[in-house]
């Protein structure tokens, strides 16, 4: 029952759908959002754990949020969902649906059953013991938020599903950078699957080495493997302008990348899942932030850059009563230096070609001259009269002309 319930809760993940300007339904294995057909709340995989209370048969699908609203949706990978076809057809299937490095068939061993009906929806069932559940929103307000069941009949219980393509119009995977830094925009950015930019103006970080006070940032060219920490670079934060190509797969390697990731952050789940988030740890982590007008690795991220989250209750003796227990967890799909007892509590981000490599520790590689972002040298001073307005490396720090 355990298993079924497992496969239920994961089988949000995947039907097929059209959109506008899309082909109507499942197309062939690819990447989709998923839309109920009545309540219009996206699907998003906030967790990879469930659990099944024997005593009240209970379902838990608290690891599946329901949202509204796509223009949410095309920045959240909580809601990019892979759909691939192991059997059947593509009206009338087994499914693998996986999503935020996990999946039905790796939790469950089960694969899902997808039918299309008659006005183009599908309905998604698993089967165990002799008992077939169907996955409905059981939520039938306006509410932004719905809740994931298979308590709903009819309607309810149908869903639509619309194929991400990178020239759609509203259906496409973008960045929403966190950080502004002299007319640049960054996000740091974790994700099950590959891809590679798309939209003109975008680089893609990750760091390769520290040294002392500096952390390198080495530039992928082309494609991002799956799972992949980085450190994404804009020109715009709207993320229609910073779309990403998704891939299949890729065979690119990143071997010497220094950061890490994390997929969750959902605070409904302290006691069901040690994965559901991961505590910020100013002794084991360095955040991506801007001090002082630079980009750095900091131990004292903004609060922006971390979500408090009700992780625990505790026994107030004093009011009699259980309250909450907040922590600072690190963003979902967000990537972080890992540390230790020997990492500056702050580190400047340094970008490729402008001489840290050859750091010594307690030395300054740059004591002297002005250089671009891409690490061109264009003063061997620090003299900035006459530089236009920009952003620039003076004395190996960054500086702001305006």
């Amino acid at each position: 029952m355990k298993r079924l319930i497992l496969l239920l809760t994961l089988a949000t993940i995947g039907l097929p759908y059209t959109f506008a300007q899309n082909e109507t339904g499942f197309i062939g294995n690819g990447y989709y959002r998923i839309k109920n057909f009545v309540t219009e709340r996206y699907i998003y995989v906030t967790d990879n754990k469930d659990y099944y209370d024997k005593s009240r048969d209970k379902e838990d699908f608290q690891a599946i949020q329901l949202w509204k609203d796509i223009s949410q949706a095309v920045f959240n990978p909580a809601s990019v969902i892979y759909i691939e076809l192991i059997s059947g057809t593509n009206d009338n299937g087994s499914f693998d649906l996986k999503a935020q490095n996990t999946g039905v068939h790796a939790l469950t061993g089960y694969y899902v059953n997808v039918r299309k009906q008659r006005d183009g929806t599908y309905e998604v069932s698993a089967s165990a013991h002799g008992v077939t559940k169907y996955l409905s929103d059981d939520e039938h307000s306006s509410s932004a938020l719905g809740m994931m069941g298979t308590g709903s009949t009819g309607n309810y219980r149908k869903w639509t599903v619309d194929r991400i393509t990178t020239d759609h119009a509203s259906n496409y995977v973008g960045i929403k950078p966190t950080i502004e830094l002299g007319g640049l925009y960054y996000a740091p950015y974790y994700v099950s699957y590959p891809f590679k930019a798309a939209s003109p103006g975008m680089n893609i970080y990750y760091v390769d080495k520290v040294v002392s006070h500096y952390a390198t940032l080495k530039k992928i060219e082309g494609e991002v493997p799956a799972g992949t920490p980085v450190l994404i670079e804009c020109t715009s934060n709207d993320p229609s302008q910073n779309r990403l190509e998704l891939l299949a797969s890729s065979s690119a390697n990143a071997s010497d990348n220094l950061l890490k990731g994390v997929y969750f952050c959902n605070g409904k789940r302290p006691a069901e899942s040690v994965d559901a988030y991961t505590k910020f740890d100013a002794t084991t982590m360095r955040i991506f932030d801007v001090v002082d007008g630079m980009l750095v690795l900091t131990d004292a991220p903004q609060p922006e850059r971390v979500t408090s989250l009700s992780t625990g209750k505790i026994f107030d003796l004093e009011t009699f009563k259980y309250i909450d227990v907040y922590s600072d967890c690190l963003t979902a799909n967000t990537s972080y230096l890992t540390a230790n007892a020997e990492t500056a509590s702050e580190l400047l981000v340094v970008l490729p070609g402008m001489g840290i490599n050859d750091v010594k520790k307690g030395s300054n590689p740059m004591t002297a001259g002005v250089y671009s972002l891409s690490g061109t040298q264009l003063r061997q001073t620090n003299d900035l009269e006459g530089l236009p307005a920009g952003l620039y490396i003076v004395g190996g720090k960054k500086t702001v002309i305006k």
